[in-house]
């Protein structure tokens, strides 16, 4: 137990430096070296982006009223909070001035840059069998169905502080400064073929730093309050969420070097 008294997101933090570092300090930033690298990558993160969204709409669920007929659910400051950040990560402007949610940035970058974009369309079209299914049905790589079994073993049946722990800790935040440098010196071989996928990159990653992850943290806050069990549970599924994290880098990484 981490003996939280107060509702402290300092003491979320400090429980999580060691995976936090484990994160920004990660061998496979520096080991994505041209575009073969990059289409490993983004055939894996492209998951992960998914998986994201659909912690987003978790949220959404349980703190708004998502059914027809309506009705109120009493969400108050963190279903405010939560609508602001699904509206820019649902319907944010791309590249080309147009309205789109932040995976199809993703995907429309990976059309972009030369990537294999099989695997996910297949996904996708294959999730009325449900998730699990859709992941072994759909051949997907083996780092992503990892990730996303895990993130979606961990929202069955998690109270909403919980889940607004897992997005607000394992967000994309996760990805370092160091790598959107790597991903600009690979677009000047490749003469601007990166320029969706920095787009994305700058956009996603700026918003979540200066508006969406200040509003997550308040959202926490105040789902946990001054109470101890919830910011406890709190923490160890920020431990939980950043671990996988470190676990679907490590297993991409392998198969950066298998290649």
């Amino acid at each position: 137990m981490f003996n939280f008294l107060k509702s402290d997101i300092l003491k979320i933090l400090d429980v999580t430096q060691d995976e936090r570092d484990a994160l920004f300090s990660h061998k496979i930033y520096n080991s994505i070296n041209n575009i073969d690298d990059l289409h490993i990558f983004m055939e894996n993160h492209i998951f992960a982006v998914w998986d994201f969204m659909s912690i987003l709409k978790t949220l959404q669920k349980k703190l708004t009223c998502t059914d027809v007929p309506w009705a109120p659910k009493g969400g108050g400051t963190p279903a405010r909070l939560l609508n602001e950040i699904v509206t820019e990560e649902e319907s944010d402007i791309d590249i080309y001035g147009d309205y789109r949610s932040h995976f199809e940035m993703y995907y429309q970058a990976m059309n972009e840059a030369g990537a294999n974009t099989k695997k996910i369309e297949s996904f996708l079209n294959n999730l009325h069998f449900g998730v699990s299914k859709s992941l072994d049905k759909s051949s997907s790589p083996l780092p992503a169905i990892n990730f996303v079994k895990t993130t979606f073993s961990m929202l069955e049946n998690a109270p909403i502080h919980v889940v607004a722990s897992m997005f607000t800790f394992g967000r994309e935040e996760v990805i370092p400064n160091m790598f959107r440098s790597i991903i600009n010196k690979i677009d000047n071989d490749l003469k601007g073929r990166l320029k969706s996928f920095i787009y994305y990159l700058d956009r996603h990653i700026g918003v979540d730093e200066d508006e969406h992850g200040p509003a997550a943290l308040k959202m926490v806050k105040v789902l946990c309050q001054n109470d101890e069990t919830k910011w406890n549970e709190a923490a160890k599924a920020a431990k939980m969420t950043m671990r996988a994290r470190v676990v679907f880098w490590n297993e991409i990484l392998a198969e950066l070097k298998r290649a």
